[in-house]
């Protein structure tokens, strides 16, 4: 269901954020291990990365449930927490554990040419599964630190994807400028890009050498004398709008 943002509810989530802050600052002030502290947030990350009611609402009682609490010790690893801390950091792991899990299941689904691809990407899952599924008590600050890069909330994903979908565009239309591409060509991919999400276009980034290649030439073509000539942009643009119709097609059955 989507969330529909009246004053009320806006003003709880403030509140739960407000309160979730102050209890990170506590925790500071008793002297707990920075890298175990989770990050603070904001009430405009929370509604620009959560898009229905019940992510919402299993976001907003997760905030509620963290506490700053408890005696801090040190743990195996040396890193100083409440044991009530460290329970909710495993609480997040595990969150961020079935989501991975799902991004990999949608990557099974996908039917590549290029498998290899497709394999790679889904290694670099796993581990991130099996760095999360890691006891926390054992790992010092340094391995923490690596621990909070394989964990995204439900919101940090959602604003990644975003993200990804909006540098994206960006560099379809730096790659075409500098190499004076079609207009007609330009104009063709774009309006393609914007029937899929930025999930869709995340998976098909992670599976498909045309999708990558906008990369590549992006960052080629911001060092001079190492980009691709221009037939060689265009010969890869109409390879990417081609294998974009294929990709839309497929979705729409």
């Amino acid at each position: 269901m989507a969330i529909r943002w009246n004053s009320q509810l806006k003003a709880d989530l403030r509140r739960t954020v407000k309160s979730f802050n102050a209890k990170i600052r506590r925790l500071q002030q008793k002297g707990v291990t920075a890298a175990l502290l989770p990050d603070m947030i904001s009430s405009k990350e929370i509604q620009a990365g959560i898009t229905n009611r019940r992510d919402l609402e299993k976001r907003m009682a997760q905030l509620r449930e963290f506490t700053s609490a408890g005696v801090v010790e040190s743990s195996e690893g040396g890193v100083m927490g409440t044991n009530q801390l460290f329970l909710y950091r495993v609480g997040e792991a595990n969150k961020a554990i079935e989501q991975i899990k799902k991004e990999y299941e949608k990557i099974e689904s996908i039917q590549t040419r290029y498998p290899m691809m497709k394999s790679e990407y889904q290694a670099n899952l796993e581990s991130k599964m099996e760095y999360l599924s890691r006891d926390i008590r054992k790992l010092d600050a340094r391995q923490i630190n690596i621990f909070n890069k394989n964990l995204l909330t439900a919101e940090q994903k959602t604003i990644r994807d975003e993200q990804f979908y909006r540098n994206f565009n960006k560099m379809i239309f730096f790659n075409a400028y500098k190499a004076s591409l079609p207009p007609s060509l330009v104009a063709s991919i774009a309006s393609k890009v914007d029937q899929f999400t930025p999930a869709e276009l995340l998976e098909l980034y992670a599976t498909e050498p045309t999708f990558r290649s906008v990369k590549e030439m992006y960052e080629m073509g911001k060092h001079e004398g190492q980009e691709k000539s221009d037939a060689e942009v265009q010969e890869e643009y109409e390879a990417l709008n081609a294998r974009m119709e294929e990709q839309i097609a497929k979705k729409q059955g």
